[in-house]
């Protein structure tokens, strides 16, 4: 267990991190899901020459949860937002923006909006690894305003897509949101970290999560629980599932709702060791009982919003045969919930491949369930 320990506002001394204590101090790969789409995204190419390492400018300082142990809160902090600054970035690490697939018009996107973000970096020792937080606050934010918060894994893919998530706020179609944005700093390469962090410590990942990331969280800004989602696609879709199954395990509880998208479940058994060695799963099939979720408890008290593409397809597994497509598993999973009474709610994407029905997606799910606040007045 990890040690609990006091909280400590962060120093903020130029030029250094504003660490919690006063010490200064993510494409598919080809073995992952294929479809008949064509990729067209790229990584935009990395900068040759290592630049001067810049100053340093902060926010407020942060405020650890008491689950981190004093070296995590010593190697986390917030600083200035430096994804968009390739040079910037490259002082940090050597992947930068190639972690990220981020085209210029992404780019002048998330710059029309960055005085709303906030760049976290924040370490789990159990993991050994340092993850790189966004947190982009809504339009017209007040800090004395209690938020949901949209939780968002593979950062790399789907960072892009909230300047679009926020303008629909700020265009009045939807209630205010804090989205938060899970990834890794730029030393990392995120898509190679994915299957080990989703699926091969996938208990580990959600303790970070829950007990260190959504409680620093929470403890930054003013959150409501009750109202907030986590969404997880393809591999992130089945740790989202791992994760809904899981939630009884914890006193803290961050989210209410879970966007479970094209769910990879394949990856728990399907014999690829080529690139990804599942050997070590001791129940590659415990998903299909909810990891005995239903053992444990009479109920399940989230929401539930499964989703996938009707046309995915496994172009790139070797021998497939009957292994089941992902919107079959989908609707399998659907059904399995349902017979718990759980509120679940099943949409395929009918002419749509593993990738390009998200954005639509996470955008109407935005309008159904965080209506604008003078619509819930009437």
């Amino acid at each position: 267990m990890k040690k609990i320990s006091t909280l400590i506002l962060g120093s903020m001394l130029a030029l250094s991190l504003a660490s919690c204590t006063d010490n200064n101090d993510t494409p598919l790969s080809s073995a992952e899901v294929t479809t008949a789409e064509t990729t067209t995204e790229a990584a935009t190419e990395p900068t040759t020459e290592k630049a001067t390492k810049p100053t340093v400018e902060y926010y407020d300082g942060l405020i650890c949860s008491d689950n981190m142990t004093e070296k995590e809160k010593e190697r986390s902090s917030f600083r200035e937002f430096t994804l968009l600054d390739p040079d910037k970035a490259f002082t940090i690490g050597e992947c930068g923006l190639n972690s990220y697939y981020l085209y210029d018009s992404d780019k002048s996107k998330l710059k029309k909006i960055k005085d709303s973000f906030r760049e976290l970096t924040i370490y789990d020792e159990q993991l050994d690894q340092q993850f790189l937080v966004h947190i982009t606050l809504p339009p017209n934010y007040d800090k004395d305003k209690e938020y949901p918060v949209v939780f968002i894994t593979d950062s790399m893919y789907h960072l892009k897509k909230v300047p679009d998530l926020w303008k629909v706020i700020d265009e009045g179609e939807a209630a205010p949101v804090i989205f938060v944005t899970l990834g890794y700093d730029y030393d990392t390469r995120e898509d190679l970290e994915r299957f080990n962090k989703f699926i091969l410590q996938d208990k580990e990942f959600l303790d970070f999560i829950t007990d260190d990331l959504m409680k620093t969280i929470s403890l930054n800004y003013k959150v409501d629980a009750s109202r907030s989602v986590f969404f997880g696609h393809s591999f992130g879709g089945a740790f989202s599932h791992y994760a809904l199954c899981n939630s009884d395990k914890y006193e803290y509880q961050p989210f209410k709702d879970y966007i479970i998208g094209s769910p990879s479940f394949y990856i728990y058994f399907y014999p690829d060791s080529e690139y990804y060695d599942n050997s070590s799963i001791e129940d590659p099939y415990a998903y299909q009982r909810e990891f005995d979720y239903f053992d444990r408890n009479e109920t399940m008290d989230k929401n539930v919003f499964i989703c996938a593409g009707g046309r995915e397809a496994y172009n790139d597994l070797k021998d497939a045969g009957d292994l089941k497509l992902i919107p079959e598993e989908a609707k399998d999973l659907y059904e399995r919930l349902i017979s718990h009474s759980v509120n679940a709610e099943l949409k395929i994407y009918e002419d749509c491949y593993h990738n390009n029905y998200l954005a639509d997606m996470l955008k109407d799910y935005l309008k159904q369930n965080f209506p604008p606040e003078d619509k819930t007045q009437n």
